[in-house]
């Protein structure tokens, strides 16, 4: 009988974040992670979290603190190559930047004038807008205001490439390139950059660009790009959630595409539509597109796990179909890519799954259950920690939705690999707290059908 191990002890809520990054170094016998005392509230940006690392005993070796952080992506700490050195995020001189830690030395060895999301093997380092991210409702940080708020699109926001050791420094490409590019900006605003993740060979950046809409929505495009902004592509657009590479050249991803709300705002009508009459319309097909399930979870059955290549106008194919059905938070195993970890948000009764997927036999290996908590932050505690957020994003979302899916008791498993495919690290608040949690999946993945997984054709399953 498989089980979940603690792997934080101690006092306090620890956590990692998202599910896109290694959160063990190359040795595998430190663990990324974050600790703070109170996660009943969004991130109060007087109030810094602790970073450090959990040891094989389970101890957190705390190095510092930062005030960049939030409680679905953590402050974006992550290892550099194969050393004991990691980087992560924080505020210095009212500047979002990010500092290098050694885990050997236990010591801060360098502040760097930019965030990090995503490095390379070899210290290239690409960050994002993060007082932009909080404004427009996506993972950013508390504290600092958006410089180009009244900018739709702005030019000086985007994606920023910089060197942890020589301090090389550019901007790849701009929110007003990408908002201009095979599409008009002006059929939305608020145009923002989310969830960069380099593929396997490091060659490649996908991200999310997302705009919001007059009818209260919001649409996403997939976009790709060169490490120096060059080939940029979209594939797809749509309701486009997590994804994560399949290999170099695929991405799996779940939403939708082409839908009935796609064609809406796409046509000429919707474009001449006042904004009322729009969402009105918005719901009546909204109404026609879900249909409950027996658990009384409605679900979308025009959703579905995307795959897409990365080209130009890459026709939809399936990833697992009819194998699994919801949204969660996926990650290819860097060791053996045919496996992927993935999660499900909470049932009628609160419980996320954990669980396995093998491409190549379309099996699905649930691992555990985990019970979410009961409890509801104080929104009148919270309220002055959302202050700065887009007043058109606080409409379209309650102030409670907004401050529990923004504090810690709102707490995705976001599953992550050990490097060498060996074990999952995962979060969890079933016992009460935030921890992190471990999941030995060796015998299961050793067991089952070997195939030529790093060199698996990607095929369609429609």
């Amino acid at each position: 009988m498989h089980k979940a191990t603690l792997l934080s002890k101690g006092e306090g809520n620890f956590f990692f974040g998202f599910h896109d990054l290694v959160a063990w170094n190359n040795g595998g016998d430190k663990l990324l992670a974050l600790r703070i005392d109170d996660m009943y509230t969004p991130p109060d940006p007087s109030v810094p979290c602790d970073i450090g690392f959990i040891d094989d005993g389970g101890n957190f070796h705390k190095l510092g603190e930062t005030y960049a952080y939030n409680y679905p992506q953590g402050a974006r700490q992550q290892w550099i190559g194969n050393t004991d050195q990691f980087i992560v995020n924080d505020k210095v001189d009212n500047k979002w930047c990010s500092k290098v830690y050694d885990s050997f030395t236990e010591e801060m060895t360098d502040v760097l004038d930019y965030p990090t999301h995503v490095i390379t093997d070899d210290g290239w380092a690409f960050g994002l807008d993060y007082a932009r991210l909080f404004r427009v409702g996506g993972y950013g940080y508390t504290g600092l205001p958006d410089a180009y708020a009244h900018d739709e699109a702005p030019a000086a926001s985007g994606i920023i490439k910089h060197h942890v050791t020589t301090r090389e420094h550019k901007m790849i490409i701009s929110v007003k390139e990408v908002a201009g590019f095979q599409m008009n900006p002006n059929l939305g605003r608020c145009h923002y950059f989310t969830h960069l993740l380099l593929n396997p060979a490091q060659d490649r950046i996908a991200f999310l660009h997302r705009y919001k809409l007059k009818d209260g929505g919001e649409t996403t495009r997939l976009m790709t790009v060169g490490l120096n902004g060059e080939d940029l592509r979209c594939l797809a657009t749509g309701f486009l959630s997590h994804f994560d590479w399949k290999d170099d050249n695929h991405i799996a991803i779940w939403g939708r595409t082409g839908s009935g709300v796609e064609r809406l705002r796409n046509s000429f009508l919707y474009k001449m539509m006042p904004t009322s009459l729009v969402s009105k319309g918005k719901k009546i097909i909204k109404k026609l597109l879900y249909k409950p399930k027996k658990e009384g979870v409605r679900v979308n059955a025009a959703f579905d796990w995307l795959l897409f290549k990365d080209t130009e106008n890459p026709p939809v194919q399936l990833l697992a179909k009819d194998v699994i059905v919801e949204d969660g938070h996926p990650m290819f195993c860097p060791a053996n890519r045919d496996w992927m970890i993935c999660d499900t948000y909470p049932d009628a009764n609160g419980f996320r799954t954990l669980f396995l997927f093998q491409y190549s036999t379309q099996k699905k290996i649930d691992l555990g259950r985990y019970k979410m908590l009961d409890q509801q932050p104080d929104i009148n505690k919270s309220m002055p920690f959302l202050e700065g957020v887009d007043k058109a994003v606080m409409k379209a979302f309650s102030p409670e939705q907004m401050a529990f899916t923004r504090s810690g008791l709102h707490c995705d498993l976001h599953p992550r690999w050990k490097k060498d495919g060996t074990m999952v690290a995962f979060d969890s608040i079933h016992e009460g707290s935030r921890k992190v949690y471990g999941f030995d999946v060796t015998d299961i993945i050793s067991t089952k059908a070997d195939t030529s997984h790093d060199h698996q054709e990607v095929h369609s399953r429609i």
